[in-house]
């Protein structure tokens, strides 16, 4: 009786995930707009979705922020801000009919923060924050393309990370919107 429905359990299973998604990330930290000139920039990750149950899944992903931004009127002296996210946590999804999904999502997350000056006048300075754990959330919509092989999906997700340390101090997490796919792998 078991090796008869083991077939049938196997088939119920949700498949891995392969995740690809990028869009606009709006910084909480103060000195952003004024350093940048610009209140977001994009951020774009990938990742991966293990199952759980049928609706419920393990995540993980890696997102990447690069602005850049000149620091004099000349344009030659530049400061760039990276900023690795990375997320493990879970995905709940609500179905909504027979194609479309409310997503939740939330967890942990690791972020390295590293900020660069450089001018032809004086070498290259690296500001680095103290590496520490934070926290995200998030909600969307999922639709699943006809073939029943991939997914199209849309969330907005804060990210928290707070830095105590002197030379980059403050909040460097904040809101992402992005829209991604999911690829169904097996």
């Amino acid at each position: 009786m078991l090796l008869d429905t083991a077939p049938l359990l196997a088939q119920q299973q949700p498949p891995f995930i392969f995740t690809v998604y990028g869009g606009l990330f709006f910084p909480s930290n103060e000195q952003f707009h004024d350093t940048y000139k610009s209140n977001s920039e994009a951020i774009w990750g990938v990742g991966v979705c293990l199952p759980v149950e049928p609706l419920v899944f393990i995540t993980g992903d890696i997102a990447f922020f690069r602005p850049e931004a000149s620091m004099n009127a000349q344009g030659d002296s530049t400061v760039s801000l990276e900023e690795n996210f990375i997320h493990w946590g879970l995905l709940a999804k609500q179905p909504l009919g027979q194609q479309f999904f409310v997503r939740f999502s939330g967890g942990m997350s690791y972020v390295t923060i590293r900020q660069k000056y450089s001018s032809p006048r004086s070498p290259e300075q690296t500001l680095q924050a103290d590496k520490k754990v934070g926290y995200y959330g998030g909600i969307g919509l999922e639709k699943m393309v006809e073939s029943g092989r991939a997914a199209l999906f849309a969330d907005i997700v804060y990210d928290y990370r707070r830095s105590r340390q002197t030379e980059l101090e403050g909040d460097f997490g904040g809101v992402r919107l992005v829209v991604g796919l999911h690829v169904f792998l097996f």
